[in-house]
């Protein structure tokens, strides 16, 4: 096995997503592809269209990460699964039969969360970053808002939803 495939794989195992090498075409492709799922899954619970979009960009590098591509997992969400590589690795992240089931796992996930009642409809995704940060979602809460704020900025994201965009703060 060469160094790409042993990074790859450690990408797979470890969860490490890295956006910093994808082509600003990728993200704009892949917010195109999923725009109407993120607004679907906006509208039914109440969470900013942008702060779904921008979270699944950054945790799947746009789509271009391996836990992405073979295990349709947009978001990194963790949980044993009977997948195996070709090299019998398992994987510790669930594994979804298509792409949507991970937008959906998502969002069923964070109405879970203690601070869904308080914010659902409240379409300031900052407010919701920092619910999330503050409860544990990420291990690096500081670079993870900070990834997270800085790709909502740089593709517009608030745009992303007409109807919520009129409710966000600048």
């Amino acid at each position: 096995m060469n160094l790409f495939q042993r990074t790859l794989q450690y990408m797979l195992i470890a969860g490490t997503f890295v956006l910093a090498n994808v082509s600003y075409a990728q993200p704009l492709a892949y917010i195109k592809q999923y725009q109407q799922t993120v607004i679907t899954l906006s509208d039914s619970f109440g969470i900013p269209a942008e702060l779904i979009m921008g979270i699944a960009i950054v945790e799947s590098g746009a789509g271009t990460s391996q836990v992405c591509k073979i295990l349709h997992n947009h978001f990194g969400i963790k949980a044993s699964n009977h997948y195996q590589n070709y090299n019998g690795f398992k994987s510790r992240f669930k594994f979804y039969d298509k792409d949507w089931l991970s937008f959906v796992d998502f969002c069923a996930y964070v109405k879970r969360r203690k601070y869904y009642t308080q914010l659902k409809g409240n379409f300031n995704y900052n407010a919701w970053l920092n619910a999330m940060a503050k409860s544990g979602y990420s291990g690096s809460p500081k670079a993870w808002t900070s990834k997270i704020r800085t790709t909502i900025k740089q593709y517009n994201l608030v745009a992303l939803h007409p109807k919520n965009a009129n409710q966000q703060q600048p």
